[in-house]
């Protein structure tokens, strides 16, 4: 009698020992197409009414008409397969786009595996899968990061808000090029917008190394220029197997004949935008009237700005580019405050007490910002605040 009722005792113990803390659970897995459709989800959400179409309409993003061959918005969502890296560096894991240690998520060491999954729109930073992070991704300097594959087909991370804001993942710019490239178009007689190659140039479809290339220049060739981005950094030239017969080439490789002045802006994104013309020195007439002077629109004071120190002699100007007028200089050393600044972060608003307005803006290059910089607002390309 005692034996059966030991029985169920052991039956008990039995039980027990299957689920003991002892017992090794299945190691979790990261999906990477889970882990790139949580972060993109929302954003490809908002582009699916335009890429289901058979002819996409990409108004917002992009203003060229592009030639019957090119295909430079897929019908479809590409797949986002991640393209492999490797780590050349140790470097900052990053909530943003940017060198905030606010947003620091963690780090990586020299020749540690990576996984890339889009780019931001001036290709310098990456988008990768990083498991430390609460959403499963980061972002990383383009320069310690060897990408092993083409850049080109990488989405891109756009935030139409400030990197604070939302963000949106567009489909990659494609373009295919069949047979051989043709040459560069030669500059019609009346214009004086061209250049010589000075090194051998990738032309690309974009102003970015971020974009596709679609032939290589050789020193000596000559180029016509159409368009440039701030700071003349990329130029777009007459490239008649590009789309709409342009590409885009790096400024500095290339002699200009006349200097960049007087033609149109683009964004990073190959956009054209509104820009004030360039202005031209003239022998003032001392017996003409003078024209009115058009007052800008003041800027509402911030409350804070971040404090930062001029690198460099530079121009203090009205608007955010260099065709805009000068309003004095600075030198190296002079302390500013900054209380605005681009949405591409090429020009900060600075406080300037010989500005009519009490404000002036200065190229970010020769700026070294010492405080934070994360509450201040953005402005488009003209100097006109973003709504928040």
């Amino acid at each position: 009698m005692r034996r059966f009722k030991l029985f169920p005792l052991l039956i008990a113990l039995f039980l027990v020992s299957c689920v003991l803390p002892g017992a090794a659970s299945p190691t979790p897995t990261m999906d990477a197409n889970v882990v790139i459709t949580a972060a993109a989800g929302t954003a490809f959400a908002r582009l699916t009414d335009t890429v289901a179409q058979e002819t996409p309409t990409p108004a917002p993003i992009a203003t060229e008409t592009l030639s019957p061959s090119a295909t430079p918005w897929p019908t479809s969502i590409p797949t986002m397969e991640p393209i492999p890296g490797v780590m050349r560096a140790n470097a900052n894991v990053r909530g943003v786009p940017a060198k905030s240690k606010a947003h620091d998520l963690g780090g990586l060491l020299m020749d540690q595996a990576v996984k890339v999954i889009g780019r931001n729109a001036a290709a310098t930073w990456l988008y990768i899968l990083y498991a430390d992070s609460p959403t499963g991704t980061g972002w990383v300097t383009m320069k310690a990061i060897t990408l092993n594959g083409e850049m080109g087909l990488l989405p891109i991370v756009i935030f139409p808000n400030g990197e604070e804001g939302e963000s949106l993942m567009l489909p990659p710019f494609l373009f295919t090029v069949t047979g051989t490239p043709l040459p560069p178009s030669t500059p019609p007689a009346d214009w004086s917008k061209f250049g010589t190659l000075t090194q051998p140039a990738n032309v690309r479809i974009g102003p970015s190394v971020g974009f596709l290339t679609i032939g290589v220049l050789q020193p000596g060739q000559i180029v016509t220029f159409r368009g440039r981005i701030a700071e003349n950094i990329w130029v777009q030239i007459d490239y008649p197997s590009g789309p709409e017969g342009h590409g885009w080439i790096l400024a500095e490789l290339v002699q200009s004949n006349d200097g960049f002045g007087g033609l149109p802006y683009y964004d990073v994104l190959g956009t054209p935008v509104t820009q004030k013309p360039d202005v031209v020195e003239a022998t003032a007439d001392p017996n003409a009237t003078p024209l009115p002077t058009e007052t800008p629109t003041p800027v509402p004071p911030t409350p804070a700005g971040a404090d930062a120190e001029v690198t460099a002699q530079i121009n203090v100007r009205s608007g955010p580019a260099q065709a805009y007028d000068s309003l004095g200089m600075l030198n190296p050393k002079d302390k500013v405050v900054v209380t605005g600044l681009t949405v591409n972060k090429y020009w900060y608003q600075i406080q300037y007490a010989a500005s009519p307005t009490g404000y002036g803006w200065v190229a970010s290059q020769y700026t070294s910002v010492l405080g934070d910089m994360r509450n201040l607002p953005y402005f488009n390309d003209q100097g006109t605040p973003i709504p928040q």
